[in-house]
């Protein structure tokens, strides 16, 4: 029953969400909004963002260099589909490091797990850098909490990478321990950290830069400074597993985060809903991925 109630509490909590932001912004007039976007439009950000994940799955193979690229997409694809049918994209990762460690089929299941994790802070910690360039370059822009908090988060970010490179591996790990202690030491490399870190800021600006381009062709007028930190404030927020496919959380984020930056609030919630269907775009690549082949080493 537990799993049940907390499935249908994540529900309510990205209900209720999405009832406070069509309760400030009609429905109707995003939908009018969001089907305006041309053709074109819509083809490019489908584009950039299959190549995002392509870039992402590179970056996954840096950490497990015995995957193929093929499966590499493989797994980043089906991450994102349960990223979308679980709460909260950490959910989705969870998927995906339980499918490669069973596809070893008794193999280094350690290293495996710890790959996805690294992998994944890499992946925070390109953003947060991104964040606080921007942020650098256009400070005027921004309040002095968002600086502090960017701020903080990077240096937590610094910290946790900091750990799992240094940090002793903990004895209650037991006979899982010294293999990991092997892929740390022949994977935490600061030539395999800094192209896994390149990887993960291209990523992050491909995002930034479907952000803008929709929002953009949506009327939301805003400098590419602004456009970073939204999508580094929708990020962060949406790997809090509070709601379903993040319907509620994404729409709340982006709404208030434009709507801070002075931009217009119909314009970003049209904005939510045009990459919401990206990601369910996303998702069915991920379903179709997944049917179509089989966990499996070469």
């Amino acid at each position: 029953m537990r799993p049940a109630l907390l499935f249908a509490l994540k529900a309510v909590i990205g209900a209720g969400l999405l009832w406070f932001v069509i309760a400030r912004i009609p429905l109707g007039e995003a939908l009018t909004a969001a089907m305006t976007l041309d053709p074109g439009a819509i083809a490019l950000a489908v584009l950039l963002y299959f190549l995002a994940h392509a870039v992402n799955a590179v970056k996954l193979q840096v950490f497990l260099p015995d995957l193929s690229l093929w499966q590499s997409w493989r797994f980043t694809m089906i991450g994102v589909l349960y990223g979308v049918a679980l709460p909260g994209q950490l959910a989705g990762d969870a998927v995906k490091a339980v499918r490669l460690a069973r596809m070893q089929k008794g193999g280094d299941i350690s290293a495996i797990l710890a790959a996805v994790a690294v992998d994944k802070i890499v992946g925070i910690f390109a953003l947060l850098v991104l964040v606080a360039l921007a942020i650098g370059i256009d400070a005027t822009t921004f309040d002095q909490p968002v600086i502090a908090a960017t701020v903080l988060a990077l240096g937590g970010a610094i910290a946790i990478l900091a750990g799992a490179i240094l940090l002793p591996v903990p004895a209650w790990l037991g006979r899982f321990g010294p293999s990991l202690a092997a892929w740390r030491r022949a994977s935490m490399q600061p030539g395999r950290l800094s192209y896994a870190l390149l990887l993960g800021l291209m990523f992050q600006a491909l995002c930034v830069a479907i952000t803008a381009l929709v929002g953009m062709r949506l009327g939301i007028d805003l400098p590419i400074a602004g456009w970073t930190v939204v999508v580094g404030f929708s990020s962060i927020v949406l790997l809090v597993p509070i709601s379903i496919a993040g319907i509620g959380v994404r729409e709340a984020s982006l709404v208030g985060a434009i709507g801070y930056l002075g931009g217009p609030e119909a314009g970003a919630f049209a904005l939510s809903l045009v990459l919401l269907g990206l990601t369910v775009i996303g998702a069915v690549a991920g379903l179709i991925i997944d049917l179509a082949g089989r966990d499996r080493l070469n």
